[in-house]
């Protein structure tokens, strides 16, 4: 297993340098990749703020991607990104309401839109 670091993922989302992307391809598609989800949240945070693409196609992408990829724990993950796809919430706050609403986790928040978020999903 080999961890990616963003640039990986984001090469092979985006496709800007024909060489990184194959290779980056080549490597995903080996299925010996592991994301972790400080990763994947910086690509989220690099295809949203700095190639300026639209956080439902950033989400769909991501989604697609995990079928390839091994992360610790891929339910929170899809559960995380779906969220992303269907709120306003930040990625981080996401993967938080994920872990709460997936994994059965207590978390302590003082973000009104994330803990409301929260009880609507556990009702």
């Amino acid at each position: 297993m080999v961890y990616a670091d963003a640039n990986i993922i984001v090469r092979y989302i985006v496709n800007d340098d024909e060489d990184m992307a194959a290779k980056a391809e080549t490597a995903i598609n080996g299925g010996f990749m592991f994301v972790l989800p400080e990763v994947f949240a910086e690509v989220v945070y690099v295809l949203t703020k700095v190639y300026g693409i639209d956080r439902k196609d950033v989400a769909d992408s991501m989604l697609e991607l995990l079928v390839f990829v091994s992360t610790a724990e891929p339910e929170v993950m899809k559960a995380a990104f779906s969220y992303y796809k269907e709120t306003h919430l930040d990625f981080v706050d996401c993967i938080l309401a994920s872990h709460c609403i997936v994994g059965g986790k207590e978390m302590l928040s003082f973000d009104k839109k994330l803990n409301s978020f929260i009880v609507k999903k556990l009702q």
